[in-house]
């Protein structure tokens, strides 16, 4: 998981600690006077900030438990690249066999580095939600594929 969603839950945790106390126990906080209506909304969206953190991040989440929860199924995998004039979209396309038909093609967030190793069908594990039956990460060659899938 990347850092800057580690630290955002952290963060959103922390405010809704502080709002809490500042709405049940004002005292705790050196408040001595019955606060503004303003500050009183102001606590309630920080006790809130939890609430948008997991569904802001509940692809990342999603992705995460996959990796814990879900065995790994062994496919085949390489990356496609399609760019525009506005942006570039990545899509991994799994199959069980290199000559096999395409079972998947898969929208994934851009990956870090060169991605020219994976431009060509691998060996992949891919972790997919028993649920939906849809992959959420595939590891290939060492490198996680986080999928955007909802």
């Amino acid at each position: 998981m990347n850092a800057h969603v580690i630290a955002a839950g952290l963060i959103s945790l922390a405010s809704a600690i502080f709002a809490a106390v500042g709405l049940l126990e004002p005292a705790w906080l050196g408040w001595t006077a019955p606060a503004p209506t303003w500050v009183n909304i102001a606590l309630g969206v920080l006790l809130g900030l939890p609430i948008v953190w997991l569904i802001a991040f509940r692809h990342h989440l999603k992705s995460r438990w996959a990796l814990t929860d879900e065995s790994p199924v062994a496919m085949y995998a390489h990356v496609e690249v399609e760019k525009d004039s506005e942006s570039t979209d990545y899509y991994v396309c799994l199959r069980t066999a290199p000559g096999a038909p395409l079972l998947h093609r898969v929208a994934v967030h851009a990956p870090r580095g060169s991605i020219d190793t994976l431009r060509t069908p691998q060996a992949a594990r891919v972790f997919i939600d028993r649920h939906s039956g849809k992959p959420l990460v595939v590891d290939v060659l060492g490198r996680r594929l986080w999928t955007m899938i909802a």
